[in-house]
């Protein structure tokens, strides 16, 4: 995911006395319960899905707010280049509706802050406000509106 950690999938971040942002869970490539032969071909669908299923863990069942980063392995048609490997790290800040508007506030004044110690430049940055958001597919249509060709 950054430099020297190229084997980093995911990051969960939370917000510890409503001031210290905590690494919650980091998960590597080896740590991933079930990892298919080609995770660009599944475009991380399979890692994508174990990823929200620990957010959705620790977040109380989406009720306390959260930042979290994944490396988005995915394929698209690209003018000049065919059909190309990418891969992207999304930013996602959580706030759930069911989260405090105490917690909720926390997390929006510290969002700008967190992006940039990550290095906003490469990140893809989404507001979630319900588990709904999270979906897959929603998630690579935006990537691949952003980033391959539309046809």
């Amino acid at each position: 995911m950054a430099e020297g950690r190229k084997d980093l999938r995911y990051i969960i971040f939370s917000i510890v006395n409503d001031k210290e942002v905590v690494v919650e869970k980091a998960v590597c490539e080896d740590d991933l319960h079930s990892r298919p032969d080609d995770d660009y071909a599944d475009n991380s669908k399979t890692a994508y899905l174990e990823f929200v299923d620990d957010l959705k863990q620790l977040t109380d069942n989406f009720n306390d707010c959260r930042y979290a980063v994944f490396d988005f392995k995915f394929t698209g048609s690209r003018e000049g280049a065919g059909v190309s490997k990418m891969s992207k790290i999304v930013f996602l800040q959580v706030c759930p509706d069911g989260a405090s508007v105490k917690r909720k506030m926390v997390y929006a004044s510290s969002a700008s802050a967190i992006k940039a110690a990550l290095g906003t430049s490469k990140l893809i940055s989404l507001q979630i406000s319900d588990e709904s958001e999270l979906c897959h597919s929603d998630i690579l249509r935006k990537l691949c509106n952003k980033y391959c060709d539309r046809r």
